[in-house]
Formats: C-alpha cells, sequence, structure tokens
C-alpha cells in the first residue's frame, strides 16, 4: 500500500509496503498440521497417503511418514 501525500510544491510518495516474511508468516498461520490416522498429500507429487509419524525438524519443517497402499513413504512439509 502506498501512501501519497502532496502539497502545492509537488508530490512526494511515502510507501508503506509489509516485508515478504510477514506475508508468509500469515499464510503458515492457516495452514492446518496433519495428525496421526489423517489423510495427507504430498504438494509435489500428489500422493495420498494415512499419516503414520510425524517427526518435527529443527528448522521448523516436519517429516512425515505416510503408508501408501501398504508402503512407506517420507515426505517433508513446512
Amino acid at each position: 500500500m502506498d501512501l501519497i501525500l502532496s502539497d502545492l510544491s509537488g508530490i512526494v510518495i511515502l510507501s508503506t509496503r509489509e516485508q515478504s516474511h510477514k506475508r508468509k508468516e500469515k499464510q503458515m498461520a492457516k495452514t492446518i498440521a496433519p495428525t496421526v490416522g489423517s489423510q495427507f498429500t504430498t504438494a509435489k507429487s500428489k500422493v495420498t497417503g494415512v499419516v503414520q509419524e510425524i517427526v518435527k525438524n529443527a528448522n521448523g519443517t516436519m517429516r512425515i511418514r505416510l503408508d501408501v497402499n501398504g508402503q512407506d513413504r517420507w515426505t517433508t512439509a513446512k
């Protein structure tokens, strides 16, 4: 959002933009964390399975073990 102030001598533009990391935090707040026993679909390959295990990493991501047709599959989610 830009705030424009003007007077008789000219126009002065003051910019007030949100920083990108604040927008990402807002988007992540809307994301629902998976739970063991729930269905989960991977973002890239669109594989769906039942969550068997969730391991939280130190960097804030999660390693998720899925049961896909009797086979284990690990994926990472933010």
